[in-house]
């Protein structure tokens, strides 16, 4: 086991003045350095640094990140919730350096999606359908992959099918739920 034992630190975070949340992170006793390229190999959408190392990636809606010397998780909902998260977090790194062996480490850099790109080929009608008060917010939406597509009620019309095409495109590399 990698991660034998971390100092968990959970705080009222300070990204979204609009929603109350908890962030938490585990200040590790070990160095996981090494088994960051191993996490991107298997964590799809992942956003990989490899000067730091570190790995960004979206976790069942949260945001989670690792570091040689920490893991991390937002937009948490309560306590218990974070530290459920990190056990989860701590869980999967102990896994993943397990069966290394079988893995192929990953140093591929990936980027994530850009909300302007997104908003470019959005109907920009800001008709509220898909439960957002802009387009822009949809695009940003879509982006952290908390959004779907088919919520654009204008994007279903028949003659926005090349922009829908190319959309489904750009989001085809989805943030995984696991």
């Amino acid at each position: 086991m990698l991660i034998e034992s971390y100092r968990l630190e959970i705080t009222v975070s300070t990204h979204s003045a609009q929603h109350f949340e908890y962030e938490a992170v585990a200040y590790l006793a070990a160095d996981i350095g090494a088994v960051i390229p191993y996490l991107n190999a298997t964590l799809e959408g992942g956003v990989y640094v490899p000067d730091v190392p570190a790995l960004a990636w979206r976790c069942e809606g949260h945001k989670a990140a690792f570091w040689p010397d920490r893991v991390a998780a937002d937009g948490l909902e309560s306590r218990a919730e974070a530290e459920t998260m990190v056990r989860r977090l701590v869980d999967l790194v102990n896994t993943t350096w397990e069966r290394r062996a079988e893995l192929t480490p990953d140093t591929t850099v990936r980027q994530r999606r850009q909300p302007l790109e997104i908003y470019r080929l959005l109907p920009r009608t800001n008709c509220g359908a898909c439960g957002e008060t802009t387009c822009f917010n949809f695009a940003l939406q879509l982006a952290a992959g908390r959004a779907e597509l088919p919520a654009c009620a204008p994007l279903q019309e028949a003659g926005r099918a090349p922009a829908r095409q190319e959309l489904e495109g750009m989001l085809a590399a989805r943030w995984p739920l696991a």
